[in-house]
């Protein structure tokens, strides 16, 4: 049965619906569509979707208010929505579905996301002692050549201010390279954006909870007031 086009109907365009969606804070309703496609939309799961991830930028949805809010809680939302985990997690049905998890969940879970990055640095400079000494070391070269500069007026010499930067910058270089620190710090980021990539393309957009929900209704009633 086929029902005849009203002429008083409005209709919504679907960019403009799923901004309303993300600004009223019911990403999970995108993320249950997505979960869902039409049979003509519907593109799977596979190696080549997980290859497309990498061609985009999960940080793009991330704000400053984003990384200056308190971090979720760990056991209560970031790793369980309280639903258990056959409702926290699952396999994205589509590429636009596994887009869309990994830019909003990481916009929610900068935070949590930073302290592991943190804690993961701080088990590779513990398991290589030789690095936290080279980070102390480059740290008091630095301090070391402010003193010098404040002391001997260096900023009345340019020339000789440049050559005295140049040598500490070399001798940064020589530290960092001998104690392996740079090598810490990137197996540290690969790893971290690894376990970001992958907690956040697992992790299902459930609704937000306290106090993230709070701060949504508060600006969409300003935003009502407005009009």
């Amino acid at each position: 049965m086929a029902f005849s086009a009203n002429p008083l109907s409005l209709s919504v365009p679907p960019p403009a619906f799923e901004s309303w969606l993300r600004e009223s804070g019911y990403l999970e309703t995108l993320d249950c569509r997505d979960a869902h496609p039409p049979m003509d939309q519907k593109d799977g799961f596979s190696f080549s979707s997980v290859l497309s991830l990498l061609t985009i930028n999960p940080f793009s949805k991330v704000t400053a208010d984003d990384l200056t809010r308190s971090a979720a809680p760990w056991t209560a939302e970031f790793f369980d929505s309280g639903t258990g985990p056959s409702q926290t997690y699952s396999l994205p049905s589509s590429s636009s579905q596994a887009r869309l998890r990994v830019q909003e969940n990481v916009k929610r879970y900068i935070r949590n996301y930073i302290y592991i990055y943190v804690l993961i640095l701080g088990c590779a400079m513990y398991k290589n002692p030789l690095a936290v000494l080279g980070v102390l070391s480059t740290l008091a070269l630095w301090d070391l050549f402010r003193l010098c500069s404040t002391r001997l007026r260096l900023d009345s010499f340019p020339s000789l201010q440049q050559v005295v930067i140049i040598i500490a910058q070399s001798a940064t270089v020589v530290i960092l390279m001998y104690c392996k620190v740079m090598i810490a710090f990137f197996w540290a980021a690969v790893l971290g954006y690894a376990v970001m990539i992958l907690h956040s393309l697992l992790r299902k957009l459930t609704p937000l909870k306290q106090p993230l929900q709070e701060e949504r209704r508060t600006k969409m009633s300003q935003s009502s007031h407005k009009y």
